[in-house]
Formats: C-alpha cells, sequence, structure tokens
C-alpha cells in the first residue's frame, strides 16, 4: 500500500496508529479513512514511525475488537407477574416487574393504557420497588400516567441502581374498579442506564 506521494504505508500498529516510511507525517484523515500526509515535514532517520492519534472510532476500544465498558440508556419492559398486562373485575392489581441482567439505574417511567367499556375509567396508582427498596418519598401510591406519560417532558426519576439478577417492580392498582367485561390494558416499559 503506498501514501498519497508514493511512498510505501508499513500499516496500522495493534493501537491504530500509522507507520510511514521516507520522512513522511500523516496529519490526519479524510472522511473515507485516507490518511492525510505531509511530505518531508521533518527529516527523519530511514523507516521510522510516524506516531498519529487513533480515528475517532477507535475511542471506545481498548484495542483493535475489544470495546471499553461504555453507558447506554435502554428500555426495561416490564410485564405482569400473573401473566397478564390487563385490568377487569377479577383481576384489579397487578404487579408489573422486569429482571435486569447487567447494572441497569432506572430513570423514565412510560405507561401507556387502552380502555375498554364505560367502568374502565380508574386511573393506574402504583408504588415502585427495586428490589425491597421503595422509590418514593412516602409510601402512598402515586398515578403512574401522569408520571409515566410518554409526552410529558422532563419528568425522570433517579432510582437506586440496580444489580443483575434484581427485580424492578411496579404494584399497580386502579383508583375505581372495573365492572362486567370491562379491560383496562397496560404497557408499561422503564428507561435507564446500563453498563454494557
Amino acid at each position: 500500500m503506498y501514501d498519497h506521494y508514493g511512498n510505501p504505508v508499513v500499516g496500522f500498529d495493534v493501537m491504530g496508529e500509522m507507520q510511514t516510511t521516507g520522512g513522511m507525517s500523516v496529519v490526519g484523515y479524510e472522511d473515507d479513512g485516507t490518511p492525510i500526509v505531509v511530505g518531508k515535514a521533518a527529516p527523519r532517520a530511514k523507516g521510522a514511525l510516524v506516531r498519529v492519534q487513533a480515528p475517532p472510532w477507535r475511542n471506545r476500544q481498548l484495542a483493535a475488537g475489544v470495546i471499553a465498558p461504555d453507558e447506554g440508556l435502554v428500555p426495561l419492559p416490564m410485564h405482569g407477574t400473573g401473566g397478564s398486562d390487563t385490568f377487569a373485575a377479577a383481576a384489579q392489581r397487578i404487579i408489573f416487574q422486569g429482571q435486569i441482567q447487567k447494572p441497569f439505574h432506572g430513570e423514565r417511567l412510560l405507561v401507556s393504557v387502552v380502555r375498554t367499556g364505560a367502568s374502565a375509567v380508574g386511573r393506574l396508582l402504583g408504588q415502585a420497588f427495586v428490589g425491597t427498596d421503595l422509590q418514593q418519598a412516602d409510601i402512598d401510591s402515586f398515578d403512574l400516567e401522569q408520571v409515566g406519560q410518554p409526552g410529558a417532558f422532563g419528568v425522570r426519576l433517579h432510582m437506586k441502581p440496580a444489580q443483575p439478577g434484581v427485580l424492578i417492580r411496579v404494584i399497580t392498582t386502579l383508583s375505581t374498579a372495573l365492572t362486567g367485561t370491562d379491560t383496562i390494558f397496560v404497557s408499561m416499559s422503564l428507561l435507564g442506564k446500563i453498563i454494557h
């Protein structure tokens, strides 16, 4: 392989640094990854290495192919422990839960509901737990639909960080009981930071 000036390029070392010969200096990279080389910038011994900073995409790697620990924002789906996410006359209380597989720090509850029937007017009230720790300033239930409304702006939680295997639960009841065949379907998830 040769650079723009016809000098041979030895290649990349393990840390992503370019090696060149002939006294050439690599000063940056084009959008397509081609090195920008300046010729005869300074006299160098034959075969001397030119060390340059690794490309920006390598900042998250410890070495080629080894990704450094990083943090992402991901959803934790939460489902009813009884196998159903739907409130009915016979199911007026549901415990929604999710079990994490990596360290997780919950920040944003998302709740959406689909109501069917005349008596399906009750609000969702709940208590949030990380493991056995209540994630509220008081033990009373709070309005999950108000806090978890998908269109809400600036509504964030700062839940206790949890280790893998910990259950995150929201004990949920209705403010007004359902009657007959009326139902309220609930979709609930928790956005949070995860280490990956």
